[in-house]
């Protein structure tokens, strides 16, 4: 064997599981960074807010998720979409609306909710700070898992085809 050939002895099955152990990889390295990002990303008070607990960094979601769906979310609705309980989200609700961060309409027998123009710019700026690391930690890996696996389908179905021809 010389300098340029490459002795190769991976199965494919080993191969695939590199490349998801990878993938597994890079996706707990995006968890992690997200995590740092919500304890550190305390620049305005959008994000203290935000940031501050599950429930809430939830909550923003739903929010802006209603803008982008044009469509408005009922309390009840939020309890059971984000499995929580009425006061929690009456409360999130509350205080969401007194900063402006979500415009609410009541009616005699419901409230509903959606982002402000401030929450969705914030949340925004999150997705493209969230666009810009998943790129730069998990492209290269996700990509490679998934270009391995449509060529193993697409080996796996010529094989299939010129057997049966």
């Amino acid at each position: 064997m010389n300098d340029y050939e490459v002795k190769i002895d991976n199965s494919a099955k080993e191969i695939h599981q590199f490349l998801l152990d990878q993938y597994v990889k890079k996706t707990l390295e995006i968890e992690m960074s997200t995590h740092k990002s919500r304890q550190t990303r305390m620049n305005n008070k959008v994000q203290r807010y935000f940031n501050s607990t599950p429930l809430r960094n939830a909550f923003a979601r739903w929010m802006t998720y209603a803008v982008y769906a044009n469509r408005w979310y009922t309390i009840t609705e939020l309890v059971d979409d984000m499995h929580s309980n009425r006061q929690s989200i009456s409360t999130t609700i509350n205080e969401c609306e007194a900063e402006n961060w979500i415009i609410v309409v009541r009616t005699k027998n419901s409230v509903k909710c959606r982002a402000s123009a401030e929450l969705v710019s914030k949340y925004v700026d999150y997705a493209m700070w969230r666009k810009e690391i998943t790129k730069s930690v998990i492209g290269t890996a996700y990509n490679a898992l998934y270009s391995f696996e449509d060529l193993m389908q697409t080996n796996l179905a010529l094989k299939k085809k010129s057997v049966s021809n």
